[in-house]
């Protein structure tokens, strides 16, 4: 009887006991975008990405979604591949008036390997409300994290490049990936 006593006490015990959690980093960010003219496509990387925090943390059941998290995208660190369009990108964002892109979550609904982003995305001084369907994968100790989502270039009042009479579809593809480690 005292053996059982015990072993409830024991279990009630180890049931109350946090959750093992551990912090995993931020150790890549990519971020790119398509934009579609009837001439080309372009894809452009979006370099010095800073995102905060970068220490995020890992349970039995997963990562942890953050409660807050920013996104900045310096405008002149957008690369297309010719420095002549990179140079009118930069003049349709609105730099030098603004300098960055800025996304800022609002809320993340999760599951195990799938997450809904909410947030507000800041281009040209004008903020709109995105959502996202995000992967989540584990392979070993990496946790990759990746989706994206499109947005019009006239919500932000960014004006659509033209090329001989022609001009650029208004949507923009944007893809993200993360890669997180311990």
């Amino acid at each position: 009887m005292i053996r059982i006593f015990y072993s409830i006490l024991i279990f009630a015990f180890v049931s109350i006991l946090p959750v093992h959690s551990e912090s995993v980093n931020l150790t890549k960010t990519d971020i790119q975008f398509t934009v579609i003219h009837p001439f080309k496509t372009v894809i452009g990387q979006c370099k010095g990405t800073v995102v905060s925090p970068v220490q995020f943390q890992r349970n039995a059941d997963g990562l942890t979604a953050p409660k807050t998290l920013k996104i900045e995208v310096p405008i002149k660190e957008i690369r297309s591949g010719d420095e002549n369009r990179d140079e009118h990108i930069s003049e349709a964002l609105g730099y030098p008036v603004h300098s960055q892109i800025t996304f800022q979550l609002g809320s993340i609904a999760t599951s195990k390997e799938e997450w809904t982003i909410s947030g507000n995305l800041t281009v040209n001084g004008i903020t709109k409300p995105v959502k996202s369907q995000a992967k989540v994968r584990y392979e070993g100790q990496e946790i990759f994290i990746s989706g994206k989502f499109q947005v019009l270039m006239s919500d932000f009042e960014v004006v659509a490049p033209s090329l001989l009479f022609t001009t650029a579809k208004n949507e923009v593809s944007i893809e993200y990936s993360f890669i997180l480690k311990p």
